[in-house]
């Protein structure tokens, strides 16, 4: 596998990232994978795969969201997220990824915490950042800094901030994992006062649920950015993606950043968003989202849907 990255970034995008994001985007390791907003189809920069940097800008709730997308399917732009879609789009950007993780002894001593299951809900996908406005000139935009949706929430409704697997988090009360043969409830607290439920595959091991169990139904809970997407390769990329059927979209006279690239048919589908059984990989990559102070946990209680 190349470890050359083949980053196509305008000027103009580049000018409004925060330039470790920027750093981190052009040299890796994550993100690797990602899921075109395009064609739908899967790429994969660490392989060397032309991508292409857009920004799209939801002014009306000050955010912009970074997207990976083919460099055959559009050109590295900004792009402005029509005001009948914007609400839509924000709401449907998340992409989760459960890893359900049994922290071996090995580790645990590796580490200076127990031995315990873990359970990470990573929003890989989801990389988003604030929308500034230079004073007194609107118009013109300043760099945005990197925010975590996911983790606010999570810190918003009872979770908290986790920088060491060597401290207990809080048990969290309004937070519950519903977890049946191949689907996973997250049901959390909603700032309405009303419950949301995220619906996620999953393919949880049987030893997992066991230990889980023999730890009186609960689970150390894990919500972040941890670039799981690219650690747990083989649930994702069983094969080299092929080359889109989708010419380059020509730069049309006159355009502006502003206008994005027109959306193209799903040519193929995305890999499965659902992490298997335990890799060092993913540990690895958990562990250090962790000591990055990049995710919120909580302890919270785990119940059983149907037959295992």
């Amino acid at each position: 596998m190349t470890s050359v990255r083949d980053l196509r970034v305008h000027p103009t995008v580049a000018a409004l990232l925060p330039a470790d994001l920027l750093a981190a985007l052009r040299h890796g390791p994550h993100p690797s994978t990602y899921r075109c907003p395009v064609c739908e189809g899967e790429g994969d920069l660490a392989m060397g795969e032309a991508t292409s940097l857009v920004l799209r800008r939801y002014p009306h709730r000050f955010v912009r969201r970074v997207q990976l997308v083919h460099a055959e399917c559009a050109p590295s732009t900004v792009t402005v997220a029509p005001a009948a879609l914007a609400e839509e789009e924000l709401a449907a950007s998340g992409s989760s990824i459960v890893y359900a993780d049994l922290l071996g002894i090995g580790t645990a001593a590796l580490t200076g915490c127990r031995p315990q299951p873990l359970l990470a809900v990573d929003d890989d996908d989801d990389l988003m950042t604030t929308d500034p406005r230079a004073p007194g000139d609107p118009c013109r935009l300043r760099p945005g800094e990197v925010i975590d949706p996911a983790v606010s929430h999570a810190l918003a409704t009872g979770l908290a901030l986790h920088s060491s697997l060597r401290d207990d988090p809080p048990f969290v009360a309004g937070w519950t994992v519903r977890i049946g043969p191949a689907l996973l409830d997250l049901v959390h607290p909603r700032a309405d006062g009303r419950q949301g439920i995220e619906r996620l595959n999953h393919t949880i091991p049987a030893e997992w649920r066991a230990a889980v169990r023999a730890a009186g139904n609960q689970v150390t809970l894990l919500v972040g950015r941890m670039g799981l997407s690219t650690a747990v390769r083989a649930p994702y990329l069983p094969a080299r993606r092929p080359r889109a059927p989708i010419p380059p979209s020509p730069t049309p006279t006159g355009h502006h950043p502003a206008q994005g690239p027109v959306p193209a048919p799903a040519a193929w589908h995305a890999r499965p968003r659902v992490a298997s059984a335990t890799s060092p990989a993913a540990t690895f990559a958990v562990l250090s989202a962790v000591s990055a102070g990049r995710v919120a946990a909580g302890r919270v209680t785990v119940t059983w849907a149907g037959p295992d």
